[in-house]
């Protein structure tokens, strides 16, 4: 009987052998999954976002100065009373004198001398218009003085305004876009260099609000694309005239652009 029951629960070899192979082989798929999740966590690429260009427009303000105090009101005004002036008695009307003054009779004029033809000294005849008389080399002025000349006409200057405020032109402004950033993202400096940097460009406004006269005053450091995308902004931008004396005038100034990269 003791037999009998130690043959029913003796302990099963196979079954503790499967568990074994069972227990190693869960072991070793967490092991080998863990390791590859490591793996690929080194190799993957991180994403890279697009570059990011940020820039600080500076505009002068113009501040509007205080009106001036009112004026004291005037002191009542006395009007002075009449004077009564006596007329003075007026002399009688006397008939003018006869006066009558003797002109001495006119001089004759001198007649022509020879026969009119001209001469070895270089005389021309006399009353042939547009040629001159006399000695060749000789001006018929005193010694010390030169022939007088005719002074040219001078050109009226042209109107030069000195610069205008930048509040008061973008006052004015109609269209005034600031510059792409994906333009300034594709330049050298946006793509690698990441440096900020300034730029100051001056323009003129003409009598029909466009811009003209587009030049760079102080470049931006290390990229000249830079440069050439804010000159390209300025020139799309529009205004609307400045009147002076009900007249449209061409009016200038300059704008600062204050860049950085992200």
């Amino acid at each position: 009987m003791f037999e009998h029951y130690l043959d029913q629960h003796a302990p099963d070899r196979r079954r503790r052998l499967r568990l074994l192979v069972a227990a190693h082989l869960a072991a070793l798929s967490t092991v080998g999954a863990l390791g590859f999740t490591w793996l690929m966590g080194k190799l993957q690429i991180a994403q890279v976002a697009p570059p990011n260009a940020s820039f600080v427009l500076v505009q002068m303000s113009l501040d509007t100065p205080l009106p001036p105090p009112p004026l004291p009101p005037a002191p009542a005004r006395t009007e002075p009373e009449d004077k009564v002036v006596p007329e003075e008695p007026k002399p009688d009307d006397e008939p003018p004198e006869d006066f009558t003054e003797l002109l001495p009779p006119p001089k004759p004029r001198p007649g022509p001398v020879g026969n009119g033809a001209p001469t070895a000294t270089g005389t021309a005849p006399i009353g042939v218009p547009g040629v001159r008389t006399g000695i060749p080399g000789v001006t018929g002025l005193p010694p010390g003085f030169n022939a007088p000349t005719l002074a040219a006409p001078r050109q009226p200057k042209s109107e030069q305004r000195a610069p205008v405020p930048l509040a008061v032109v973008r006052a004015q402004g109609v269209y005034t876009p600031n510059p792409d950033q994906q333009r300034l993202a594709a330049t050298r400096a946006g793509m690698f260099d990441k440096r900020p940097g300034e730029n100051e460009t001056s323009f003129c406004v003409d009598a029909t609000g466009r811009t003209t006269e587009i030049r760079t005053l102080k470049a931006f450091p290390g990229d000249p694309g830079v440069d050439e995308v804010i000159r390209s902004t300025i020139k799309t931008w529009r205004f609307r005239p400045f009147m002076v004396e009900g007249k449209a005038v061409k009016t200038c100034t300059s704008q600062v652009f204050r860049i950085t990269f992200k």
